[in-house]
């Protein structure tokens, strides 16, 4: 989105930040005995990442990583359910911008095309039309007309006139 008087939202970070949480979460499965989104949201599975007293190589330690990895399933509970929010809520928020901003554009574009184009037109299809094609349509027809067409569309916009 446009940046106004300082204040900007970057959509693609909004998507970028949701991804990221995602993928924490998706590594967090691939790590776990268990799916993280369906076991940790009711606390399971934590506790049974344990190790031997001849794996962890003292008994004191096995013990310790019990106790830790029981205390943690309500942790890993805890981050599986908050950063699935998170990520839902980003795109939430991105969705909500992106609808704004499109309701915007379609607001100007239809002010537009009844005070400067065709007051007499289908107001419902300014929307379509690009900013790039109402400049063409402004511009008093001949050689301005064309001429701005042309570096219009040498710039990759299609503004339907030739010339």
């Amino acid at each position: 989105m446009g940046d106004h008087n300082g204040f900007h939202v970057d959509l693609a970070a909004l998507e970028q930040a949701s991804k990221g949480v995602n993928d924490a979460i998706a590594a967090l499965e691939a790590e776990l005995p268990w799916p993280a989104r369906k076991m940790a949201n009711d606390g399971y599975g934590v506790d049974w990442m344990t190790l031997s007293a001849d794996e962890a190589g003292s008994p004191v330690l096995a013990e310790a990583l019990k106790k830790f990895c029981g205390k943690w399933v309500y942790g890993v509970k805890y981050l599986v359910e908050e950063g699935d929010a998170v990520a839902s809520a980003l795109l939430d928020t991105r969705t909500g911008y992106q609808k704004a901003e499109e309701a915007a554009v379609s607001a100007f574009k239809k002010i537009l095309a009844a005070g400067v184009d065709n007051p007499t037109a289908d107001l419902d299809a300014a929307p379509q039309k690009s900013f790039e094609q109402y400049l063409v349509d402004m511009t008093p027809e001949g050689p301005t007309q064309y001429a701005i067409s042309h570096l219009l569309n040498e710039a990759g916009a299609d503004t339907k006139v030739q010339g």
